[in-house]
């Protein structure tokens, strides 16, 4: 399930540690700790941030990657078995 962005003075952003567990496990081994961000709210530094955008295009293209692999093999075996038949 992709998160919901969180949005403080116009910096759209989610914490990676609010994220689903399997989706914190993957961002730690595929995104480069540059990307990471802070973000000073009501004096209290918020750190393990990233900008929503980057999440976004990890999401799209890396986590859900996998999955659309998955169900296009599924696909393309069910579309085999029908030709077969």
């Amino acid at each position: 399930m992709k998160a919901e962005t969180k949005i403080y003075k116009g910096i759209e952003y989610v914490q990676v540690n609010q994220l689903p567990a399997e989706q914190q496990n993957i961002i730690s081994q595929t995104l480069s700790n540059k990307l990471y961000i802070k973000i000073l709210i009501d004096g209290k530094i918020i750190g393990n941030c990233l900008q929503y955008k980057d999440y976004e295009l990890w999401y799209n293209n890396v986590y859900r990657l996998p999955h659309k692999r998955s169900a296009a093999l599924v696909i393309e075996e069910e579309f085999e078995v029908s030709l077969k038949d």
